[in-house]
């Protein structure tokens, strides 16, 4: 017996089933990004990418208020190592 409705519910055709969210770097057409790593007890907890060093610096500022137990740091890196 065959299910018609599960006809409904499969997956769209490849290029439009992928939908890319990269962030707020999304936007940014530079070969440099900024990363800032949060780390908690000396290991990484998570990582985040921006597209410029004041959105970077920024987030970390707002993060060490709210995350007083984490570290963290901003530092630029190519693009090329996140988007080949």
């Amino acid at each position: 017996m065959r299910d018609d409705s599960r006809r409904e519910q499969q997956d769209a055709v490849w290029p439009t089933a992928v939908r890319w969210d990269l962030g707020g770097a999304s936007g940014h057409v530079s070969d440099v990004l900024w990363q800032c790593e949060a780390l908690r007890a000396g290991k990484l907890y998570s990582r985040s990418l921006f597209g410029s060093r004041e959105e970077a610096e920024a987030f970390a500022l707002k993060m060490r208020e709210v995350e007083p137990d984490q570290m963290f740091s901003v530092e630029a890196i190519k693009a090329s190592a996140v988007w080949n």
